[in-house]
């Protein structure tokens, strides 16, 4: 089969493969019902009885790609899949859409990001700022004084069954902090930037089900420091009781707090002075988006962005984990240095 011409004008719905896991299969299927540009025509990934009957499923994945006849490809499930089958798409100039992290390492990180710089087709992590940044920032601009001066991310939720692909390094590379803790990592580094030092320590310390611990952390805690004496602390745990998934930052007159469902601005006696309900329905809205980026000539926000701002929470995400390691502050900015890649502004 011929390499799809994905740079001549779309007419009518776009035609997607879905390659997906068992467990992430529902998610994706609602949301491609609510997205009328695309058009679900071959899936795999996930066993024949998860997948939906009237689609035709391939075992291989490969073959999908390859004669499936899709000019987009989502992809759901473990970076692993991610990156390789991703990295397989580009080269049949088959657009690709995924969840974050943009790598299991901020080594292959780049390496993603090199191929998407010589490719010819939109490849797209989704970005939960690009979705509800615009509300937060009505946040920190309400009034003076909300500008951060430290950032507190606290995310407690449940965690993953010890067969999931997120109980394995291998398949995952991290655990909460680069799963789940990931959309508040993105936010904090779209609003405040790439911190100088990230000190860290991570655990494995819940038993899930059998009492055999997890291959990936499932408690993190880490300290960013920024210049000028700013800092950030993330927070983030399975299993961990009460579950929450909420942002802080306090400025010096005023505090900014958001979670899933809503960003509110505090004043200092913790009494909410103003409050916006976030949207809903992240997943149909990305998917939309990232067709609006195949059928646009220059769709906002720009390719380039996402994938910049994605490498940046890859860097602090591995200056981390190398932290837990060496016992020591790391530095994100020179992770970009030993890789020759320009750091990002955010």
């Amino acid at each position: 089969m011929e390499t799809p011409d994905n740079k001549q004008p779309v007419a009518g719905p776009l035609r997607v493969g879905l390659i997906a896991e068992a467990e992430e299969v529902g998610a994706y299927l609602e949301a491609l019902r609510a997205t009328s540009a695309l058009e679900l025509v071959a899936q795999g990934g996930m066993p024949q009885p998860a997948a939906l009957p009237a689609v035709p499923w391939f075992d291989d994945t490969r073959v999908l790609v390859a004669q499936g006849g899709v000019q987009a490809l989502i992809i759901a499930g473990a970076p692993r899949v991610g990156v390789n089958v991703g990295a397989i798409a580009l080269e049949r100039g088959v657009h690709v859409w995924r969840p974050p992290p943009l790598g299991r390492s901020f080594a292959e990180a780049v390496e993603v990001a090199r191929q998407v710089q010589a490719a010819g087709a939109v490849y797209r992590v989704a970005s939960w700022w690009d979705f509800a940044g615009g509300d937060v920032r009505w946040a920190l601009e309400f009034e003076e004084g909300c500008t951060p001066v430290f950032s507190e991310l606290r995310v407690s939720v449940a965690g993953p069954a010890l067969q999931s692909w997120r109980s394995s390094q291998t398949l995952a590379g991290g655990g909460v902090l680069l799963q789940d803790a990931y959309p508040a990592l993105e936010a904090l580094l779209a609003i405040r930037g790439l911190p100088e030092s990230a000190t860290a320590f991570l655990g494995r310390c819940r038993r899930p089900g059998t009492g055999a611990p997890r291959e990936t952390e499932d408690i993190a805690c880490v300290i960013l420091r920024y210049g000028g004496g700013g800092a950030a602390l993330v927070r983030a745990a399975w299993d961990l009781p009460p579950q929450e998934y909420t942002t802080f930052h306090h400025g010096k007159q005023s505090d900014v707090r958001y979670d899933r469902q809503s960003v509110a601005v505090l004043a200092p006696d913790g009494q909410v002075r103003a409050e916006r309900a976030l949207p809903a329905g992240f997943l149909a809205a990305e998917l939309a988006r990232f067709a609006d980026q195949i059928r646009g000539p220059q769709p906002p926000p720009s390719p380039e962005k996402n994938i910049e701002r994605h490498l940046a929470v890859s860097a602090v995400l591995e200056a981390a984990y190398l932290s837990a390691r060496t016992e020591q502050p790391e530095a994100p900015r020179r992770l970009f240095e030993v890789q020759k890649w320009p750091a990002p502004a955010c």
